[in-house]
């Protein structure tokens, strides 16, 4: 008797445990539903949603999935899964050849290249320590510094440097705060005479930069991010041998043609540090210039266009909705992406990095990146979402990872267009329907 009630219990249960996990399910999708299409936030613009398990490749909950939107800086996932597919593992950083006692080099294109937030440098250790002297080769970047798309205004701000095969202090001059002798210092010191600091009280404190010449007046604030502090400058070769005498102490020779036959690439950094600093930062020149790293590894001219051509019909073939695609950071406004061509981007860097690694890599809610102050877990709770974000005016979404509650990775895409006032709002609605997902799925 006691083993027909067990077998019993077995078999009711193994009927109705189903039906209440899917009617669980379909209790949290509809209030999913409620949170998103309800929302007077959302329906003030444009707004698409798609929810995603990678486990059972099922979508939980989907809207206005198909709908096209400017992805801003969400961009830069596509441009990672080029980096992953295309690129080794270390960053190729110099093209050069030795020749006799002479060491001819160019660039690939790397934007860690004495970039302030990169300490290690090994390709400066290595034009420094070399005892063959250095000749420059004249870069040949088949590109604008800028790319199709960006605004012509905002060349003078620090998140729009200009794109090139060189570069060198990120492309930018920075204001460096002394706290000893409270006062801002301009680095490299080599732009010391051309850069102008104001007092932050005064009638403008925007970056200025005159557009065709280096001369910059700035009145830089202790209180924001030193990365922030910064103006592009304008880059040419002249300029980029002038610095790197600068910075060597040694002589350089600038040679305008040189035919790289049986040339070397030299690496400098774990590729893994320039996709970090590009996702958790959302580092636009790194996004960039990513793309000329995979041409440099390909052997190919350095040249934007034919990397995302290659990576979307060869690599990244998503439909019946593809991605339009025409830069690496997300700055161009001719960018558009539906919610599910980016959980299909998601699923494709599932396929080369397991998702605890592509969770390491993209800003953590609540604890750094574009994400340090949102999404923040409760006391003694983990952080649950993972993602890049995307942010030009009126434009915010979000792309990545959430880690529920129960113990699930599920995959999200949120996308907000032409909303009429700041992100705030948008984004405090999004952080209620975010934490209902990490409850409730």
């Amino acid at each position: 008797m006691k083993l027909i009630r067990a077998l019993t219990f077995l078999i009711i249960t193994s009927i109705l445990l189903p039906a209440c996990v899917g009617f669980k399910t379909k209790i949290s999708q509809n209030q999913l539903k409620k949170s998103l299409e309800k929302s007077a936030t959302f329906n003030s613009h444009l707004t698409g949603f798609a929810l995603y398990d990678p486990l059972d490749s099922n979508f939980l909950y989907t809207w206005n999935e198909n709908k096209y939107f400017t992805p801003a800086s969400n961009t830069k996932l596509l441009t990672f899964y080029a980096g992953l597919t295309l690129l080794r593992d270390s960053v190729p950083a110099l093209k050069y050849k030795l020749k006799g006692d002479s060491l001819f080099f160019t660039g690939t294109g790397d934007p860690t290249f004495l970039h302030p937030d990169f300490e290690d440098q090994p390709i400066f250790e290595m034009l420094k320590d070399t005892t063959h002297s250095l000749h420059y080769v004249e870069s040949v970047l088949e590109d604008e510094k800028f790319a199709p798309g960006w605004s012509w205004e905002d060349y003078e701000y620090y998140f729009q440097p200009e794109r090139s095969a060189f570069p060198i202090y990120g492309n930018t001059i920075r204001y460096v705060y002394d706290s000893i002798q409270d006062q801002f210092h301009v680095t490299p010191s080599f732009f010391a005479d051309f850069a102008e600091i104001r007092p932050i009280d005064s009638e403008k404190v925007v970056p200025n930069r005159l557009k065709r010449t280096n001369i910059f007046s700035f009145a830089p604030d202790s209180g924001r991010s030193t990365y922030k502090n910064a103006v592009p400058f304008l880059t040419s070769d002249e300029l980029t041998v002038a610095l790197l005498e600068d910075t060597l102490k040694r002589k350089i020779h600038w040679v305008e043609d040189f035919v790289f036959d049986s040339s070397k690439l030299a690496y400098s950094r774990p590729v893994n540090q320039l996709f970090a600093f590009m996702l958790k930062r959302s580092d636009n020149l790194a996004a960039e210039q990513i793309l000329y790293l995979c041409a440099s590894e390909m052997r190919m001219p350095l040249a934007a266009d034919p990397i995302l051509r290659f990576t979307q019909n060869e690599n990244l073939r998503i439909s019946p909705y593809p991605p339009i695609w025409k830069d690496g950071s997300g700055l161009s406004r001719y960018n558009l992406m539906t919610p599910k061509t980016m959980i299909g981007v998601l699923n494709y860097i599932s396929t080369e990095i397991p998702i605890d690694e592509m969770k390491q890599l993209l800003a953590v809610g609540g604890v750094d990146g574009t994400l340090k102050n949102w999404y923040k877990p409760l006391d003694e709770e983990a952080p649950y979402v993972f993602a890049k974000t995307g942010t030009l005016s009126n434009i915010h979404n979000l792309t990545g990872v959430i880690r529920t509650k129960s113990g699930r990775d599920l995959f999200v895409s949120f996308m907000n267009n032409n909303y009429p006032s700041s992100s705030r709002p948008v984004k405090l609605e999004m952080e209620k329907v975010m934490r209902l997902i990490y409850e409730r799925f």
